[in-house]
């Protein structure tokens, strides 16, 4: 009987860690555009910046763990993200891995999932600061 209650108590564990890596998924696809975000002041500060409503700096992750990136009304020098275009991603734990077409590494760049609801998206890539997305 001890057998068959620690069974179904780790059967019901596992399920759960399951569909909150499925859920987490499905929150993150779609089309994001970047509201504001941490522009660098310098070796370690940085400023948060609201992007102008005449620009456009968009983030897209597919269900089939695509990403990409792209721009309206200016250049991604000017409010990148990545500035690199479409690649792969993964969700790993609080964090998100992106591989994108630029990068020197296979390994991408592992970004922190501070926050995800059906609306908002934000991400700190690298420590320097935070990045708020509205889904659109």
């Amino acid at each position: 009987m001890r057998r068959f209650v620690y069974l179904i108590f780790v059967s019901l564990f596992i399920a759960c860690q399951s569909s909150d890596y499925v859920g987490t998924n499905k929150e993150l696809t779609g089309t994001w555009k970047l509201i504001s975000y941490c522009k660098s002041t310098g070796t370690s500060g940085c400023t948060q910046t609201t992007v102008p409503n005449d620009k456009g700096v968009f983030i897209s992750f597919s269900k089939k763990n695509e990403f990409n990136e792209y721009y309206r009304n200016t250049r991604p020098i000017d409010y990148s993200f990545l500035g690199c275009g479409g690649g792969s991603y993964q969700i790993e734990g609080s964090q998100v891995r992106i591989r994108a077409t630029c990068m020197s590494s296979s390994n991408g760049q592992l970004i922190d999932l501070t926050s995800l609801s059906q609306t908002r998206l934000v991400l700190n890539p690298s420590g320097r600061g935070e990045f708020l997305f509205e889904k659109q």
